[in-house]
């Protein structure tokens, strides 16, 4: 399932920093379920938000093999915190092994949302 246009818009990117700042969609079906009182953006939605922007930084079809690690520091509720940053800080290719590593971090302004560490497979950039 694809959440750009849907979960969340892209506001802009600066391909210098390899950050994104996105807009979330409080309307999207999924914050009806996650919840309804209180929408919360599910982990798994950052995660997936992560691996569409790679494809969109130009990293093509690639499959998310690892989840090395994920923070989840604060809540995203899309009707207090309408706008977030993901910033990738880390994107190193390993040849040998077949992977992408990144780290990328999910912010809005001094708050810290989660800090992810994510090992793709892409087997045609080898």
């Amino acid at each position: 399932m694809i959440l750009k246009e849907n979960l969340y818009k892209i506001l802009s990117f600066d391909s210098e920093e390899r950050r994104f700042d996105l807009e979330l969609v409080p309307d999207y079906l999924i914050y009806k379920a996650h919840f309804p009182e209180l929408p919360i953006t599910p982990g798994v939605c950052i995660i997936q938000i992560a691996s569409e922007l790679m494809k969109e930084m130009s990293y093509g079809e690639i499959e998310l093999k690892t989840v090395s690690n994920a923070k989840f520091l604060a809540v995203i509720n899309p009707l207090k915190t309408a706008n977030v940053t993901y910033s990738f800080k880390k994107i190193v290719a390993d040849e040998q092994e077949k992977t992408i590593k990144i780290s990328v971090i999910v912010s809005n302004n001094d708050i810290v949302f989660a800090k992810l560490s994510l090992v793709y497979r892409r087997n045609d950039i080898f």
